[in-house]
C-alpha cells in the first residue's frame, strides 16, 4: 500500500473535493452552490471523503513528471504487473468489497487503498503504468493514467445541500463547484442505476492528451451507512481511463454494482 507522500507522478485523476482558494471555471449560480463546494472542501480532510492524486478522485492533478525515491510496486515487491496487449484494456477481474458496497473492477488497476479507508466505505482502482509505442502499458508502477475510486459523503454535508434525497437536485448543486472543477463538462445528467437504485453520469473532458473517459457516476445508496462515528448515503464513483472502452468500463461498473 502506498502512501500519498511515495506516490509517482500522477497524470489524469480527479479532484476529490473542490479546491480550497481555487477558482472555479464556472461562475456559481447561487449562494447554495458556493456553499457546497466549501462544505464538501471541509470534508476532505475527514475520514469519511476520500481524495485521490493524479488520476479521478483524492488528489489534486499534477503533471508535473516527478518520481518519488522509491516507486512502491503494486503487487508484490519486484513483480509488476504487466499484461499482455489482449489484456491492457479489460474492464473485470478484480473484486472490491465494502462494508457499504461492491463491485468487480478491472484486474491490472492497483487496488490502493487503506484497510481503514475500506471500513469506511471509501475505494481506490489506479491503472499504475507507462507509455509505450503510444499506449499505456500497465506495469504496477510509475504514474497513474486511469481509476476508479469511490468517495463517500457524510450525511451532514449531504443534508446541508438543502435537496433531500434528490438525486438530480444533488448534481445540479455540484456541477460549478466540483464536476467543473475536474474537467469542463460535456453532459451532466445521464441517468443509470446501481444494483436498482437510481444513479447518475456526469461526463467532464480530460486534462491530459492519454485520458479517453473522464466521468462520475453519483447516486444515493437506498439506506445510511455508519462509517465510523459518521454517517454516509451520497457516493462518487470517479472513472478515469486511457483506453477506448471507457462506456464499457462505466457499465462493468454500473453493472456489478451491489449495495451490502
Amino acid at each position: 500500500m502506498r502512501d500519498q507522500h511515495e506516490r509517482t507522478s500522477q497524470h489524469e485523476r480527479t479532484t476529490a473535493v473542490p479546491r480550497t482558494g481555487h477558482r472555479p471555471r464556472a461562475r456559481l449560480a447561487t449562494r447554495r452552490r458556493a456553499a457546497v463546494g466549501r462544505l464538501l472542501s471541509g470534508l476532505g480532510v475527514a475520514v469519511v471523503l476520500t481524495v485521490v492524486p493524479g488520476c479521478a478522485l483524492p488528489f489534486a492533478e499534477t503533471d508535473d513528471g516527478a518520481t518519488p525515491a522509491a516507486a512502491a510496486t503494486s503487487r508484490s515487491e519486484g513483480e509488476p504487473a504487466t499484461p499482455s496487449g489482449a489484456e491492457y484494456a479489460i474492464v473485470s477481474g478484480q473484486p472490491v468489497r465494502t462494508p457499504c458496497w461492491s463491485y468487480e473492477g478491472p484486474e491490472a488497476f492497483v487496488n490502493n487503498v487503506a484497510s481503514d479507508q475500506e471500513e469506511h466505505c471509501h475505494g481506490a482502482l489506479e491503472l499504475w503504468g507507462e507509455v509505450v509505442d503510444g499506449v499505456v502499458v500497465p506495469t504496477g508502477v510509475g504514474a497513474v493514467y486511469g481509476q476508479v475510486s469511490v468517495e463517500p459523503v457524510r450525511v451532514a454535508t449531504s443534508e446541508a445541500w438543502g435537496v433531500g434525497t434528490d438525486l438530480g437536485g444533488a448534481v445540479d448543486l455540484l456541477a460549478d463547484s466540483y464536476f467543473a472543477e475536474n474537467g469542463s463538462i460535456l453532459s451532466l445528467h445521464e441517468a443509470t442505476t446501481l444494483d436498482g437504485v437510481p444513479a447518475n453520469i456526469t461526463r467532464v473532458e480530460g486534462s491530459f492528451e492519454e485520458t479517453r473517459t473522464k466521468a462520475f457516476i453519483t447516486a444515493f445508496a437506498p439506506e445510511r451507512f455508519a462509517s465510523g462515528t459518521d454517517e454516509v448515503q451520497f457516493f462518487v464513483i470517479a472513472i478515469v481511463t486511457p483506453y477506448d472502452n471507457g462506456d464499457e468500463l462505466i457499465e462493468q461498473v454500473t453493472g456489478t454494482w451491489t449495495w451490502s
